[in-house]
C-alpha cells in the first residue's frame, strides 16, 4: 500500500482505486477502431531477445510481446494443475491417464512473423534448444522434470514427463518460448548470443521487431501475417534512457505514456497531474545483496564469505528496515527471504535476522576478525574488504549500496560500490566477477523459480545462483516442497527451507516493493498481471478521438541492431 503519508493525499485526489491496485478487467467496448502507438520509457535495455539466454527484464517484457507460449497463465496465477491457464499457441490438451505427458493441438492459424506455418516439430525443437547445455540457459533448471517433447503429427506436440508434479503444466507452458526450428536449428548453441536473430528476432506474437538501435529506441508493431490481427494497438515503442530521471521525466512531459517503477519522491507529481493515472500493483520483486561464496580462481571457499558466520553478521550489522524506508517511504516492505508474499511458497510469521549491531561485532570478534589501529577488521593478513557491484541504471539500488556501505563502516567493514551498466552488470554475475551484487529479482509466478535461484542445481554454470549457494538439506526442502500436492505441505515444506537460507544467510534480503507506475489516462488497459504488467498489452487500446501524433523517436548516429 501507499505511505501512510502519502495514502491519504493520493486518495484525497481520487486515486483510492490506484491504492488498491488495478482490476485486470479488460476495458469496456467503446467501439474505436484499432491503431495507435504506445511509447514506454525506460532505463533499462534487454541483454538480447532470445528468450534461452535473456536474462534481464527488461528483455522478457519485450519477448513476451514477440514470442507466444502453448498457454498463458491467468491474473490469480494458480500455478497448479491446469484449471488456472488459457489458450495460446495450443488451442487445447489432453492429458494421458497416468499425467505423465500432455498433448497440445497447435493453432493451425499460426504463423511465424516471416510467414511459415508454426509447427509441433518447432515446439519439440525450442525444447531442446532450451535444455541443450551448449545453450547453457538459466531456465534449464526448470525444465528439468520433462523428459522430453515429441511430435504425435504436425500440429500436435507431446510433452512428456518424469514424474508427476504439481505445476508440470506450468513448467512445461511458461517457462517454453516456442521458437522457429527452420531459423534457429543450425545455429550454433554456445554462440546463441552473437546471432543475428538475437537482436532481430522472428516469433509468432502479437508484435515484430521494426528497429533496435542500442541504448536508444526498440520498436515493435503489430503482425498481421495470415491476416490475423493479434494487437489492438499498431505500435509499441520502447525508448531507452540510462538516467533514470530522465526516463521518468519522458512520461511526465507527454513524450511517453507509461513509465513502470516511478520513485516515491515522484508519487506527489504523478498524482497531481491532469494527463497521468498513479497505477499501484502487487509485485513478486524483491532486492537482495548477495555474497560470493566461492573463491572464482582456486573453486574453494571464499576468503570472507565462505563463513556463515561472517554473513550473519554482515545481515545483522544493516538495518534494512530503514534502508527500505530510506528509498522506497512505505511503498515496499522489507524482504523476508527469497519470496514476497504474493507467492504461495510465501512465509507470514517467517521472521529475518534482527538488526543488531553488538551482536554483529560479537559475531565478527569470535570469528577472528579483529579491529586494526584504523578501526578496520583483519584476519591475519585478509583486510575485511570487499566491492559491492550495482547496476548504474537503477537509482533504488545504487542508494541501498551507500546506505549499505556506511552500515557496514560502522562494524569495521570496508565496502566500495562499484557500478556497472546493466550489460556489464549481468556479464560479470554471470562470470561470477564479483564480491557482493545487489540484485533484483522478478521470479515468475511458479513456485519452482528458486530451484534455479538459490538451490545447488542454480549454481551451476549458466544458473541464477551467482553467489553459488549450496545446501543439501534446503536443497531437499524445497524439493519436497515442490513435490507436494497438498497445500499446507507445500507451505511446511518451504516454511523449513526458509529457516534454514535465514540462518545460512547466503544473501540479505532487502526490499519487497510494490509496482507504482504512471501511465496517461489516454490508455485503455487490459491484463496486468502482478508478475507481469505487460501481459495483456496486446489487448490494449487507444481511443481514436485521444490518439496523437508523434514524431519518430530521434536516435543519434549509427547502425541500428
Amino acid at each position: 500500500m501507499p505511505s501512510l503519508r502519502l495514502l491519504p493525499y493520493l486518495c484525497s485526489l481520487g486515486l483510492l482505486a490506484a491504492c488498491r491496485g488495478a482490476t485486470d478487467a479488460p476495458p469496456a467496448d467503446n467501439g474505436s477502431d484499432d491503431g495507435g502507438t504506445l511509447v514506454v520509457s525506460t532505463p533499462a535495455e534487454p541483454d538480447n531477445l532470445l528468450p534461452p539466454i535473456t536474462t534481464t527484464q527488461s528483455g522478457h517484457q519485450v519477448e513476451d510481446l514477440i514470442f507466444q507460449r502453448l498457454a498463458d497463465i491467468g491474473g490469480a496465477l494458480n500455478t497448479v494443475g491446469d484449471s488456472g491457464f488459457t489458450p495460446n499457441l495450443a488451442r487445447r490438451w489432453k492429458w494421458a491417464a497416468d499425467s505423465l505427458s500432455i498433448a497440445f493441438a497447435l493453432d493451425p492459424r499460426a504463423r511465424w512473423h516471416d510467414g511459415r506455418p508454426v509447427r509441433a516439430a518447432d515446439v519439440a525443437f525450442s525444447f531442446a534448444l532450451f535444455t541443450d547445455p551448449k545453450t547453457a540457459s538459466p531456465t534449464a533448471p526448470l525444465l528439468a522434470n520433462i523428459d522430453s517433447m515429441t511430435v504425435r503429427d504436425s500440429l500436435t506436440a507431446v510433452a512428456w514427463f518424469r514424474r508427476r508434479r504439481p505445476e508440470q503444466f506450468f513448467d512445461a507452458v511458461h517457462q517454453l518460448y516456442i521458437l522457429p526450428a527452420h531459423l534457429l536449428a543450425s545455429a550454433d548453441r554456445s554462440k546463441l548470443a552473437a546471432l543475428p536473430f538475437a537482436t532481430q528476432p522472428v516469433g509468432s506474437g502479437p508484435f515484430r521487431v521494426v528497429r533496435w538501435v542500442p541504448n536508444q529506441v526498440l520498436e515493435l508493431a503489430a503482425d498481421t501475417t495470415g491476416g490475423v490481427r493479434r494487437a489492438h494497438l499498431d505500435r509499441v515503442v520502447f525508448t531507452m534512457a540510462p538516467d533514470p530521471v530522465t526516463a521518468f521525466t519522458r512520461v511526465a512531459t507527454g513524450e511517453a505514456d507509461v513509465y513502470e517503477s516511478v520513485r516515491p519522491d515522484k508519487v506527489a507529481d504523478v498524482a497531481k497531474s491532469a494527463q497521468l493515472r498513479l497505477m499501484m500493483l502487487p509485485s513478486l520483486d524483491y532486492s537482495y545483496l548477495a555474497f560470493n561464496l566461492v573463491d572464482g580462481e582456486s573453486g574453494r571457499p571464499h576468503a570472507i564469505f565462505g563463513d556463515p558466520v561472517v554473513r550473519r553478521a554482515l545481515t545483522m550489522a544493516t538495518d534494512r528496515r530503514g534502508i527500505v524506508a530510506n528509498i522506497y517511504d512505505s511503498l515496499a516492505v522489507q524482504a523476508r527471504g527469497p519470496f514476497t508474499a504474493s507467492q504461495a511458497s510465501a512465509d507470514p510469521a517467517l521472521t529475518p535476522l534482527p538488526y543488531a549491531v553488538d551482536s554483529a561485532n560479537a559475531l565478527l570478534d569470535a570469528a577472528g576478525w579483529r579491529r586494526g589501529p584504523d578501526s578496520v577488521r583483519r584476519k591475519g593478513a585478509v583486510v575485511l574488504r570487499f566491492g559491492i557491484l550495482v547496476p548504474s541504471t537503477s537509482v533504488a539500488r545504487m542508494r541501498a549500496a551507500v546506505l549499505l556501505q556506511e552500515q557496514f563502516r560502522r562494524v569495521g567493514v570496508e565496502s566500495t560500490v562499484e557500478s556497472a551498466d546493466m550489460g556489464g552488470f549481468v556479464g560479470r554475475m554471470t562470470a561470477r566477477t564479483f564480491d557482493t551484487i545487489l540484485g533484483a529479482w522478478n521470479p515468475d509466478p511458479g513456485t519452482s523459480g528458486v530451484r534455479d535461484t538459490w538451490t545447488s542445481a542454480g549454481a551451476m554454470k549458466g544458473g541464477n545462483n551467482a553467489g553459488e549457494y549450496r545446501n543439501l538439506i534446503f536443497d531437499a526442502h524445497v524439493d519436497s516442497a515442490l513435490a507436494a500436492f497438498a497445500p499446507q505441505d507445500m507451505r511446511a515444506h518451504f516454511a523449513a527451507a526458509w529457516r534454514v537460507i535465514r540462518e545460512d544467510a547466503p544473501a540479505i534480503w532487502i526490499a519487497a516493493p510494490r509496482r507504482v507506475m504512471a501511465v496517461h489516462s489516454r490508455i485503455e488497459m487490459a491484463g496486468m498481471r502482478p508478475d507481469a504488467w505487460w501481459a495483456g498489452l496486446s489487448q490494449w487500446r487507444i481511443p481514436v478521438s485521444k490518439r496523437i501524433t508523434r514524431d519518430a523517436p530521434a536516435v543519434a548516429s549509427g547502425a541500428p541492431h
